[in-house]
């Protein structure tokens, strides 16, 4: 009977080693999942949190402030910086004053009138800007223009030694009024006007339609050179008061 008691007591005492095991083991999970209400389980990194379920400050990399939601990644990219433009030729600090020479209206002297063009880097494209607006003629009432108006400007190239060779279209010559006076005043506004203003140039040296001319108007020879002469530019304007 005593050895009977003994057995029994054991079995009994291995059972309720079982039990409390299995109460410790299900204590242990729900402490690690759901003990809290409304609090979902820890969710791998990178996962969606369940449903009802928040994401931890320390999951976003922000920190919690008292209160405020936990900030989430704008949507929105940062705004870039603007591309700066490049200078534009049409404002006035890219701009340079030239003097040009036109036939002053009561005497065979040429007169200086301002202009603006604008100031590249290239002397061949300002020298072409002012032989346009000698073209284009002055501005001014007490000077006369020395081109006929429907000349056009077919090309201008400077060479290494600063001779301009200036090709202008069949108009120079057909429309010219003649005399040797104006072809003087013609010749001597374009060299006078281009060597003033761009000291690279030298020398001119006038193409009509891309070749050279005996003359301008049966006058002033074309098959040479002109270099710059101010005596007969009358830069104060005397004659002209």
């Amino acid at each position: 009977m005593k050895k009977e008691t003994l057995v029994l007591g054991g079995v009994a005492a291995v059972c309720v080693s079982l039990l409390a095991a299995a109460l410790i083991v299900r204590s242990g999970g729900r402490a690690d999942g759901s003990s809290q209400a409304g609090v979902a389980p820890p969710t791998e990194e990178g996962a969606a949190p369940t449903e009802g379920g928040t994401v931890p400050a320390a999951a976003t990399g922000e920190p919690a402030g008292e209160g405020a939601p936990a900030a989430t990644e704008s949507a929105t990219p940062p705004a870039q910086p603007e591309e700066t433009a490049e200078p534009s030729f049409t404002s006035e600090q890219n701009r340079r004053e030239v003097t040009l020479f036109f036939q002053e209206a009561t005497n065979d002297y040429l007169g200086p009138e301002k202009r603006k063009i604008f100031l590249t880097s290239s002397v061949a494209d300002q020298a072409k800007q002012i032989v346009v607006e000698l073209i284009t003629g002055p501005l001014e009432k007490q000077l006369l223009p020395t081109f006929p108006p429907q000349t056009k400007l077919r090309g201008l190239y400077l060479d290494r030694s600063g001779t301009a060779f200036v090709d202008l279209s069949s108009e120079l010559a057909d429309l010219h009024p003649g005399g040797t006076s104006e072809e003087l005043a013609t010749i001597f506004s374009l060299v006078d006007s281009l060597s003033y203003n761009l000291p690279e140039i030298k020398r001119v040296h006038i193409l009509v339609n891309g070749e050279e001319r005996d003359t301008l108007k049966s006058h002033l020879d074309l098959r040479r050179d002109y270099s710059k002469d101010m005596s007969i530019v009358d830069m104060d304007r005397k004659g002209a008061q």
